[in-house]
């Protein structure tokens, strides 16, 4: 599989980082969480950066959340450094989403209080890991498109997965209260569902501000997208109120 870059978007929570993308498919080697790596090809000149790794067979995640859970186990028990880290606070969490919240009033008047102080604990996080980014084979799953990964809180990929807008802009609808429930329990970490619990209005307040973004941003060139994006937004004032 050979991946070619293209440009970064303006003003995103996803930035395209290839050469990150390539470390952290060669420092996750063997914990079966991610592609094999092969090779990486920085850019020179016109010539866009190439990135190769094994090609993971198997469909897109539908369902069993506990498998998604122990993966993000392995996955947070990798030792990483040298990433780009991501606020760990409610503050700046909250932070990165006020730009992108800007002329959504009804987000803005959800905007919850930065409660939570910063992480303790870093760990490599993929922090885009929505369904559609998990490949499930007869291995199990694998989750892939690293190219953002980030050193962080652990909750941060947690919510990822488990959030109702990340969830609808995939396809899924939400998840149910017992498939959340089974991914905690797969997850097995007090610490971090606890973190989460934390965390959570902050993580869904920047969610909901990104949605708002794409949906103004989406309006006119692909409705169909704009109107997810909108229902994620919708979910995301639900579950602030």
């Amino acid at each position: 599989m050979a991946k070619v870059y293209g440009a970064e978007p303006p003003l995103t929570m996803f930035p395209i980082l290839p050469a990150d993308e390539a470390r952290a498919l060669e420092v996750l080697a063997g914990a079966r969480v991610a592609p094999a790596f092969i090779a990486f090809h920085p850019a020179d000149g016109e010539r866009p950066a190439v990135l190769v790794y094994e090609w993971v067979e198997g469909a897109q995640w539908e369902t069993g959340t506990a498998q998604i859970g122990a993966l993000f186990r392995r996955q947070h028990a990798v030792v990483a450094e040298g990433f780009r880290e991501v606020p760990t606070d409610a503050a700046g969490i909250l932070a990165q989403g006020d730009p992108m919240a800007e002329g959504c009033d009804a987000l803005l008047a959800l905007r919850p209080p930065a409660t939570a102080g910063p992480s303790a604990r870093r760990v490599l996080l993929h922090t885009d890991a929505g369904t559609g980014n998990f490949i499930v084979g007869d291995d199990g799953p694998r989750l892939i498109d690293w190219q953002c990964p980030a050193l962080g809180d652990a909750a941060e990929d947690l919510f990822t997965f488990l959030s109702p807008a990340f969830q609808v802009l995939y396809g899924h609808e939400p998840l149910t209260a017992d498939e959340r429930a089974a991914f905690l329990e797969a997850y097995d970490d007090a610490a971090v569902t606890a973190r989460l619990a934390e965390l959570e209005p902050a993580l869904t307040y920047r969610m909901g501000a990104y949605c708002a973004m794409r949906e103004r941003a989406l309006a006119e060139s692909d409705p169909a997208a704009s109107a997810r994006y909108a229902r994620a937004l919708a979910l995301s004032l639900d579950a602030l109120r």
